[in-house]
């Protein structure tokens, strides 16, 4: 069965359908999951996109109240299949630091985007999208590793801005996982690792 990146697989998971029903919320699918001819997030958007990798993907975060806010923290969830384990049954270590590091960038995208909306809704900028750039990269990314991530299961990767300075965005994140009762069951959930990260934004007209 292909994947399906909407809500209602998470909608069928007690511990993340409690977390995604929260009101005045935005419940979107990242940018990231769509394919692009230039072949642009072709890791998240055709080769973790399959049964066995990263099944479904959401990005939840409160609705903006004011014109001028930014949004601080997103949480994306995530359905894990069994084609990425390291050991039996375990995430592998690379595929974990990756998904730290794809929520991080998906927060660095909402928040572009949002402050493109905000600049039109002003009159300082035009069209329904920012314009394409080469956005930012991540110039460390440091992972704590806490607990082993299930595979076969749901995670929720949370991230937002420690602080911004011009062109840089220091940015931590976490993911967590329900343990101890199981996907139909109240159990806990906890951090299984954690990030920090920083992401720079290149110099107009700067070289890579």
């Amino acid at each position: 069965m292909a994947p399906s990146d909407s809500k209602d697989p998470f909608l069928r998971i007690p511990w993340t359908a409690a977390l995604i029903s929260a009101p005045n919320i935005v419940i979107r699918v990242p940018d990231s999951r769509r394919p692009k001819s230039t072949n642009e997030d072709s890791l998240f958007a055709e080769t973790l996109k399959t049964p066995s990798t990263l099944r479904s993907c959401i990005t939840v975060y409160p609705r903006p109240s004011s014109g001028d806010a930014s949004i601080p923290q997103i949480s994306t969830f995530i359905t894990l299949g069994t084609g990425m384990d390291g050991h039996p049954g375990i995430l592998h270590g690379g595929v974990v630091a990756s998904l730290l590091d794809e929520a991080m960038g998906v927060l660095q995208s909402v928040n572009v985007e949002r402050e493109h909306i905000v600049a039109v809704g002003k009159g300082f900028a035009e069209g329904e999208s920012p314009t394409v750039g080469l956005g930012s990269f991540t110039a460390f990314l440091n992972v704590k590793y806490v607990r082993p991530v299930r595979s076969g299961a749901a995670v929720q990767v949370v991230a937002w801005y420690v602080r911004r300075e011009g062109r840089k965005s220091f940015v931590n994140a976490e993911v967590r996982q329900n343990v101890g009762g199981g996907e139909d069951d109240s159990g806990e959930v906890v951090v299984c690792a954690s990030g920090e990260a920083l992401f720079v934004v290149p110099r107009e007209g700067g070289r890579l």
